[in-house]
């Protein structure tokens, strides 16, 4: 299963953690891990590149897992942060057995 951990400082978004292959079909084939990882990487790089918004990211690729953490809470960065949120929150909604989100 996918656990795709959001948090919160000062009500707004500001990091996310996403980790495990979601088992919904084999590697190469899993819809539900490849919606994922384009959510997640469209995320990190609008942050990052198109807004040049400070921000942590740790990748492991074996895990799989990614840390992302806004250096401040800049709006941009939270808005689409919170918009990730929103859209692994309706996958999961259509896959609960393979996907789950929470925010802490």
């Amino acid at each position: 299963m996918t656990t795709a951990s959001f948090f919160k400082s000062n009500g707004k978004f500001c990091r996310f953690r996403i980790s495990g292959h979601s088992g919904y079909a084999e590697e190469g084939s899993d819809i539900v891990c490849a919606a994922v990882s384009s959510m997640a990487m469209l995320t990190v790089n609008n942050i990052t590149e198109s807004f040049s918004i400070p921000a942590n990211v740790v990748a492991d690729e074996n895990g799989p897992t990614i840390d992302f953490t806004l250096e401040s809470d800049d709006e941009r960065g939270c808005a689409l942060i919170e918009g990730l949120w929103r859209e692994l929150s309706a996958l999961a909604n259509d896959y609960p057995k393979f996907i789950r989100v929470t925010v802490k």
